[in-house]
């Protein structure tokens, strides 16, 4: 089991409120987890989400950072699945599981598997009997990254799949996001301006200067910018502290996923973890209860009319 001593357990709110299911269960789990706080105040979701994950990072005391959005109703025995640290039950798929067939292709005999989760090393209690011993932790495996699924409002009982609703995150998750770089892809970025003057001078008809022309491409080139190593993520300084913006949202996604639409907060942090190679542990034992007008619960994987 993890050491609740290093798990801040963080509800944002705008409010200030959260529904009295959520808070009993709070108070029901509460040696599961060593801290806990309420962002209030702002209404911009991923810059609370931000600066929780900045707070967190400034705090070396916590490794796993557990967040429950404030209209989601677990049970305690759903916080201790989510601190879990990993599912001993689950099968999944690793890399040396692979085999060739007769034409020399590469298969897995597990297939519909999920890919085997990130996984860190941490100091742990083997069990409840072990913690009250008072014996030294052991380093054991843990996934980094857990993220429960949870049913959208609306009565198809649609679940939402990679959402932040009930998630546990290691630091090594935003350590390793902070030092994300561009890889170099086949595009770099030119002053348009520059490009229209080369447009005009090789259009049909038009008084071709070469000399002109290799001054024009050479401006082009001197110009151009490659984003090749830079940092994949955006920064910003307030008050003397530079924030990362963890949690992308909306149109600015595109701008390092040029095919990008719009998305949340949510599915942004998980497309910047899929493009550092963290896979997270997709936790479908939980039957959480999204409050809306009413209560919306889950399931499962195998039940409810919008799965």
């Amino acid at each position: 089991m993890l050491d609740p001593r290093t798990v801040l357990l963080v509800v944002p709110s705008y409010s200030g409120s959260n529904v009295s299911e959520l808070t009993g269960a709070l108070i029901r789990g509460a040696g599961l987890y060593g801290a806990f706080s309420t962002p209030t105040e702002c209404s911009h979701v991923s810059l609370t989400r931000n600066l929780i994950a900045a707070n967190f990072l400034a705090n070396p005391q916590f490794q796993w950072l557990v967040s429950i959005d404030n209209d989601t109703v677990p049970t305690q025995g759903d916080l201790e699945l989510l601190l879990e640290p990993i599912d001993e039950q689950a099968r999944y798929l690793c890399p040396d599981e692979a085999e060739t067939d007769e034409d020399g292709e590469r298969f897995s005999p597990n297939r519909g598997y999920h890919p085997l989760p990130t996984r860190v090393l941490v100091p742990q209690w083997t069990d409840h009997a072990h913690r009250l011993s008072g014996r030294p932790q052991v380093e054991l495996p843990a996934d980094a990254l857990v993220m429960s699924e949870y049913s959208y409002k609306n009565d198809t009982l649609q679940p939402v799949k990679l959402g932040m609703g009930f998630v546990r995150i290691h630091r090594l998750v935003f350590e390793t996001l902070m030092e994300l770089k561009h890889d170099g892809g086949p595009t770099v970025e030119v002053q348009r301006h520059r490009l229209e003057e080369i447009k005009q001078a090789v259009k049909p008809g038009a008084d071709f200067n070469p000399v002109a022309l290799i001054e024009m491409c050479q401006h082009l080139i001197d110009t151009a910018e490659d984003k090749a190593g830079q940092p994949r993520l955006w920064q910003s300084s307030f008050q003397g502290r530079t924030f990362y913006d963890f949690f992308p949202s909306g149109p600015l996604i595109s701008q390092f996923v040029p095919t990008g639409e719009w998305k949340g907060e949510d599915h942004g942090f998980v497309t910047l973890c899929m493009l550092a190679g963290i896979i997270p542990r997709i936790e479908t034992r939980t039957r959480l209860v999204h409050i809306g007008r009413k209560g919306y619960p889950y399931f499962g994987p195998d039940m409810g009319s919008g799965q």
